[in-house]
């Protein structure tokens, strides 16, 4: 139970139709004072009509009667005698048949020269303690005037207000079983969204390929998010596996390499003796491709040591663009017999790090470069500052590489070319992740190819 006064579909069903309620209610109570204050006005005009036209009718029926029996020149006693006689039977037949065609009205007069007392028509017990509107009219004669009034109790003014709010209310109870039906096909929906999103994040828990399906509205911006998160972390749980397993087949190699090198120093040593005994004899020509290949050999074992041994980095602080000058004049010399120019834009950087270990990583990136533009094209060195980094490029204008030939860049011994040990960018990678950074490759089959490696930079330079 808790849990469902605790769930989203609760809490907004709650929420609309407290919305729907408080709004209706605000609006209808607006709506009924208005309609009131019309009511009221408009029944005050009419019974002020009803009154205005009884008023005008003694009017009338007076000065007829004053005309016919000659008032004027009769003494007020033989007026009021003749009044009595004519005009008051007169007046109330004709006040009778009025009153009778407003049944909800409630009528009355008084003028002194019909009665001397308050004449008043109640035509229901009903209303006898009731609030009224009343309006009076005054009678204007001679002998002393008098007044017509007439009253509508409110609660027969209201009748019409009183259905209008049972409509109102029903309305209410219509308005909120719709929302709540609303709420519950909306909620139903986002629910089912939100339980396919934590359906997905149970997948990604042990498949780091999984992926969300896009989609429009804020759920679809938060799988989107967990999307490019998925991603971001598979890169980082391969980067890492990539790191255990170059530290693992590093501790091998140089074992193996210990293992080579003594026997291989002596092959090299009792091979140049073997030279000089048979120098200038026939079997002098064996002994040639024997020191070669001991010399490539060798070649090969060095690099192994490079990439198998660790070793603590001698950080200081050098100037990058400084740095990048160096690396593209051994890059010239490289390429010295080719057509490839290189094009260098480098902000005044200061960076800290092991500057050894860091030309090591950008040569064999370069001369990786170089290699792959068959003798012609351009190479760029682009370097820029980012917050507490530093996020270096190098193009060139080379063959490119499919995705199978990206993914096993930086696995050791992995090479298209003929000659090489295949070592050369696992090192560079090495070197980025001792540091701190990582090296990512952009690249497309007949396009050239991107490195793009980010370092952080020094304290100091962090701000």
């Amino acid at each position: 139970m808790k849990r469902f006064f605790q769930s989203i579909r609760f809490q907004l069903t709650l929420v609309l139709v407290l919305f729907v309620i408080l709004n209706t209610v605000f609006i209808t109570s607006i709506v009924l004072n208005n309609v009131q204050k019309g009511i009221f006005d408009i029944e005050t005009k009419r019974i002020t009509v009803v009154a205005n036209q009884l008023s005008e009718r003694f009017d009338k029926m007076y000065f007829a009667e004053s005309i016919a029996r000659n008032y004027a020149n009769l003494t007020p006693e033989q007026q009021n005698v003749l009044i009595k006689t004519f005009l008051k039977p007169a007046f109330e037949d004709y006040y009778n048949n009025f009153i009778k065609n407003f049944p909800e009205l409630e009528f009355g007069y008084f003028i002194p020269v019909l009665n001397s007392s308050i004449v008043y028509n109640n035509n229901s017990e009903q209303y006898r303690f009731d609030k009224k509107v009343t309006v009076v009219e005054p009678v204007n004669i001679g002998n002393g005037g008098g007044y017509i009034f007439v009253d509508e109790p409110y609660s027969v003014i209201l009748k019409p207000l009183n259905q209008i709010r049972e409509d109102i209310n029903r309305i209410i109870v219509y308005s909120a079983i719709i929302a709540i039906l609303l709420v519950l096909i909306i909620t139903s929906i986002f629910t089912m969204k939100i339980i396919k999103i934590r359906k997905g994040l149970k997948l990604l828990e042990n498949n780091l390929d999984f992926r969300f399906q896009k989609s429009g509205g804020e759920i679809g911006d938060i799988a989107s998010s967990i999307n490019i998160m998925a991603e971001h972390l598979k890169k980082n749980v391969e980067e890492m596996q990539k790191t255990e397993s170059l530290k693992s087949l590093g501790m091998f190699t140089v074992g193996v390499v210990h293992e080579v090198r003594n026997p291989l120093t002596s092959i090299k040593g009792f091979a140049q003796i073997l030279r000089k005994k048979l120098q200038g004899k026939e079997e002098e020509k064996y002994i040639k491709p024997i020191l070669s290949e001991t010399e490539r050999l060798t070649g090969v074992v060095n690099d192994l040591l490079r990439f198998g041994r660790p070793s603590q980095l001698e950080r200081i602080d050098f100037n990058l663009s400084l740095f990048f000058d160096h690396i593209i004049e051994m890059g010239k010399q490289y390429a010295a017999k080719t057509q490839i120019a290189f094009v260098k834009n480098c902000d005044d950087i200061i960076i800290n790090g092991d500057e050894k270990k860091l030309e090591e990583l950008f040569l064999n990136l370069v001369i990786n470069s170089i290699q792959a533009m068959d003798g012609k094209g351009e190479l760029s060195i682009i370097a820029r500052k980012d917050s507490d980094s530093v996020i270096t490029e190098i193009k060139d204008t080379g063959l490119g590489m499919d995705e199978e030939e990206i993914k096993n860049l930086f696995v050791p011994f992995y090479t298209t070319k003929a000659e090489g040990t295949g070592l050369g960018l696992a090192i560079a990678y090495k070197v980025a992740a001792q540091h701190g950074g990582k090296i990512e490759v952009e690249s497309k089959k007949g396009e050239g190819t991107t490195f793009r490696i980010i370092l952080p930079l020094g304290a100091h330079n962090a701000a």
